[in-house]
């Protein structure tokens, strides 16, 4: 393991010894390895409710499906944030995805060397060196943010266009999960600090100050009376079951927090006007850093893997030759499911390299609870992370520490009895909602990078930086790019 990777306590589990017993953190918490201890856990029905570990995540006043924890609220709003998020809705909204693929890679192709000569990493050119350099990492949290700008408001946050962190959002996102992270430990530390009414009066320590939030209350007033055009609606009636497209958000489409606004004004639904801001601007804070992190593992373990590499690389090959994919413009999201070793490479980043770093945390029922043969006292903590149950060996095989997609290939019963372990997404009533959006931008843009770009790792023995505020924030993704002769631009 690299030095400069920072560890959290959570991820010191994964070098520990085997054990399906409960590990003690504290006093009436206790951490699960066993990924079927784990499954019991997040069933839904199960009673395990939320700890108040997640009432320190913002807005307080108003919580999100996320940070919801009275379970018969938390009920109410996902029946109507649901319905936005589905894949069906999702996919509605793929050529706004697509646009923001083609100016991705647009920018990347300003990286690629020319033709008469390629630039070095110290500047000078050459003709027979590796490609041009470009933080690749960097660029794939760019386009997470763009693509959630465009999907939630109808609008891009210009992080593409500008090719930087705007106004340092990303890194005001990770320091406010840092600060979830650590004060999430002790919540009622929270009231001295973020919830301090004193906070709204210094303007840097002010979350409404922060870019993201700016445009999520900049839409919501523009979007105001809600019921009429400006809300994305199109003068419909709010009780109807129009398409994601039958408004406008923008463009002729609607977009999530059209959605959110319909939802809200439909009868009886109980969705406030403060659950449409908390619903869509948890959008940005819960999918942008988890996307852009899961497209940062997969893209290194596979560059680490020259066979690996070469694999997908074939596949890729082969589907464009037969015409499974399109030789150029963007790939389907069906196009993508027929790629078998592309899905298991992107099933193992996840295993491996989960996207959410810190604990899970339950409440174990009041009359207490037996899982696997133990006895849990009621009100216990319990805390499962994914880093740990994704290594299995009973389920993922004693090779599980290694980054292989062969797992997934070789038994279709071994590998639903994997699918059914794996907790990148959480689970029950609580499975992360944005989950569809996640895999639609994903299965559209990695496969399209693949096949127009050539990559390879600047250093290749080098881990990513990574650290766990909530997500796993990473660094450090490095590569040598250059344009396939067969790509246009």
């Amino acid at each position: 393991m690299a030095e400069e990777e920072v560890i959290s306590p959570t991820r010191a589990l994964v070098s520990s010894p085997r054990t399906d017993r409960p590990r003690q953190l504290a006093a009436a918490a206790l951490s699960l390895s066993s990924p079927r201890a784990a499954r019991a856990v997040l069933s839904a029905g199960k009673r395990f409710y939320k700890t108040d570990f997640y009432a320190v995540f913002p807005p307080p006043e108003n919580p999100d499906i996320f940070t919801e924890i009275r379970e018969d609220v938390h009920a109410q709003k996902k029946k109507v944030a649901n319905v936005p998020y589905s894949l069906a809705a999702m996919r509605q909204l793929s050529p706004f995805i697509d646009d923001t693929i083609d100016l991705l890679a647009s920018r990347l192709t300003e990286f690629c060397p020319a033709a008469t000569g390629v630039m070095t990493p110290g500047g000078g050119v050459s003709g027979t060196a590796r490609g041009g350099h470009v933080d690749l990492g960097a660029w794939l949290h760019y386009f997470a943010f763009d693509v959630l700008g465009e999907v939630a408001f109808s609008r891009s946050f210009g992080f593409l266009a500008a090719g930087l962190d705007v106004e340092h959002a990303i890194r005001t996102i990770d320091e406010m999960q840092r600060y979830n992270g650590i004060v999430g430990q002790i919540p009622e530390v929270d009231y001295l600090l973020r919830r301090n009414p004193l906070w709204k009066w210094v303007p840097a320590l002010d979350p409404s100050n922060a870019l993201i939030t700016r445009i999520a209350i900049e839409e919501m007033d523009k979007r105001r009376p809600f019921g009429g055009e400006k809300s994305g609606l199109g003068g419909g009636d709010a009780n109807d079951d129009v398409g994601m497209l039958g408004g406008a958000g923008g463009e002729g489409r609607r977009d999530l927090l059209a959605s959110l606004i319909k939802g809200h004004l439909k009868e009886g639904s109980g969705f406030s006007e403060g659950d449409v801001f908390a619903v869509a601007h948890g959008a940005i804070f819960a999918g942008s850093d988890s996307t852009a992190s899961t497209m940062q593992s997969f893209f290194h373990q596979v560059l680490s893997s020259p066979r690996v590499h070469a694999s997908l690389t074939a596949e890729i090959e082969e589907a464009v030759r037969t015409g499974a994919i399109a030789a150029e413009g963007n790939v389907e999201w069906t196009e993508a499911q027929a790629l078998p070793y592309f899905q298991a490479c992107l099933k193992e980043a996840m295993r491996v390299r989960p996207a959410v770093g810190l604990n899970i945390t339950r409440r174990v029922p009041p009359e207490g609870v037996e899982i696997e043969g133990q006895f849990f006292r009621g009100g216990t903590r319990v805390a499962l992370n994914g880093w740990v149950l994704h290594r299995d060996r009973d389920v993922f095989g004693q090779d599980a520490d290694i980054f292989r997609p062969e797992r997934w290939l070789e038994d279709e019963e071994e590998a639903r009895t994997m699918e059914r372990y794996m907790f990148q997404f959480g689970g029950g009533s609580h499975v992360c909602i944005g989950r569809n959006l996640a895999l639609l931008e994903i299965n559209k843009v990695i496969p399209r990078l693949l096949r127009d770009f050539k990559f390879e790792l600047m250093y290749p023995n080098r881990e990513l930086k990574a650290k766990a505020t909530f997500f796993v924030v990473q660094e450090g993704l490095e590569v040598y790019i250059e344009k396939k002769s067969s790509a246009k631009a």
